[in-house]
């Protein structure tokens, strides 16, 4: 599945300030899910980013356009985050079931260990303008389409292992990331790992035959 699939990863933009060059951007980006996480993102105003980031808003105009811009940062942070735990996590391999189920954790445990950011991609992103939209349709398409990479090398060891459709693969994506959605607008960020067997069942059922 993608969570292991580690070509999709660039490590280097994991760490927010070594993505953006800028200790500046970097807290701008941190503010932003702060106040996001707490205000909602329709009535977040760049003097409350500005505010929280102890920056002025010159600096903010430096970095971002708009706060939109400042939120679609925050948006490929997480999906980056997202990507590295789930490829740099010491998985058990000793079959493809195992596999599903530990990179299932590593996923909930990447989240809960950053619920403003995981609020401000699961749901902030919802409430945005048509770039963050497209934006998130962006990246369900790019993990949609390394689920399909990441079954394909799965069936060289095991030949149960079938790879999604486009459809399908959309679908898993989609699913999972409903499931995460409605946690988090529960305020359930700390409770993700109930999610685990569910999701894992779900990955198992559309990857593994006779699942």
């Amino acid at each position: 599945m993608y969570l292991i699939d580690a070509d999709e990863t660039d490590h280097s933009k994991v760490n927010m300030t070594e993505s953006n060059g800028s200790e500046a951007r970097a807290r701008l980006i941190e503010a932003m899910n702060a106040v996001v996480a707490e205000k909602g993102y329709t009535t977040t105003t760049i003097a409350d980013v500005v505010a929280k980031a102890k920056v002025s808003r010159r600096t903010f105009y430096e970095h971002f356009d708009d706060k939109e811009e400042c939120l679609l940062a925050c948006h490929t942070m997480l999906g980056d985050v997202m990507l590295r735990a789930v490829t740099t996590a010491d998985f058990d391999r000793s079959s493809t079931q195992a596999l599903i189920s530990g990179a299932t954790r590593a996923l909930m445990a990447a989240l809960t260990a950053k619920p403003d950011l995981t609020y401000t991609h699961f749901v902030a992103m919802y409430a945005a303008g048509p770039r963050a939209r497209q934006a998130r349709r962006d990246v369900q398409a790019r993990l949609a389409a390394a689920v399909q990479r990441a079954a394909k090398q799965a069936q060289v060891g095991d030949d149960r292992v079938h790879v999604p459709s486009d459809p399908m693969a959309a679908a898993l994506v989609g699913g999972i990331g409903e499931l995460i959605v409605a946690s988090v607008e529960r305020n359930r960020v700390d409770k993700l790992d109930d999610l685990i067997p569910t999701v894992v069942d779900f990955v198992s059922a559309v990857l593994i035959r006779g699942s």
